[in-house]
């Protein structure tokens, strides 16, 4: 038989009741936020895996206002890039779901190229732009993919530093945003690199649930959040060349 000192179970019980008095904060709220992550053969781990995570713990703090589902063209098997992990996707871009956001990841550039020919990929997601009241998130490279579709000309928005110069020449009529984490163009949410997709997850949950559940999300983390930071420079001037 176990002894559980007493102090322990004081503290477990004071710690329950912080965190339902956390997440009261949201009783309010009106409904779900149902979040969409389309994945895609070699698509990189890290920028649905960050975000995630984030909506794991919202989910948990808010007692059920957060929900994740993947989607993918069709039901094969995606291996992440690398051939890391693979990832069995929740359902099609023919019979997902209703959800209030799209969130569209990146991958290197030869994936991110071919995707960009891809007419199927192409007209989903304009499919889902034809909709004004659900938003599209990017990270990283994943901005290409948007930016492919015309949505974010004459808007602000950001993507991976090192593919900056590049992004600015295929979309001339899009404002790059340097030295961010992420950009805020109202229906469109665009991350700089990688990382940068857990800030704006943070950033998402704040919007909905208040700064006092982001701060909790980010100290479970142990993450910093950040929305404008400057960029990483690559050595010897390195930069994408086509």
């Amino acid at each position: 038989m176990s002894i559980i000192p007493i102090d322990c179970l004081a503290q477990e019980k004071n710690h329950t009741e912080i965190m339902d008095s956390i997440s009261n904060l949201t009783k309010n709220e009106i409904k779900i936020q149902s979040i969409a992550i389309l994945i895609y053969q070699n698509v990189v781990l890290q920028d649905l895996s960050g975000p995630v995570e984030v909506f794991s713990k919202a989910k948990k703090l808010t007692k059920g206002k957060y929900e994740v589902f993947t989607v993918a063209l069709d039901t094969s098997i995606i291996n992440t890039e690398n051939n890391m992990i693979k990832l069995k996707p929740d359902y099609t871009i023919n019979n997902m779901p209703d959800a209030d956001y799209l969130i569209i990841p990146g991958a290197s550039m030869p994936v991110i190229n071919s995707l960009v020919d891809n007419n199927t990929f192409t007209d989903f997601i304009k499919k889902w732009n034809d909709n004004k009241n659900k938003k599209i998130v990017t990270i990283c490279t994943g901005s290409y993919l948007l930016a492919n579709t015309g949505a974010l000309n004459n808007k602000k928005a950001t993507t991976h530093y090192f593919v900056a110069d590049d992004f600015s020449k295929q979309y001339p009529k899009i404002e790059l945003i340097k030295n961010v984490r992420f950009v805020d163009s109202e229906k469109f949410i665009t991350s700089s690199g990688i990382t940068s997709g857990i800030d704006t997850a943070l950033y998402i949950v704040s919007k909905h649930s208040g700064e006092k559940i982001k701060q909790m999300i980010s100290r479970a983390l142990q993450y910093e959040f950040h929305e404008k930071k400057n960029w990483p420079i690559a050595p010897n001037g390195m930069k994408y060349m086509r």
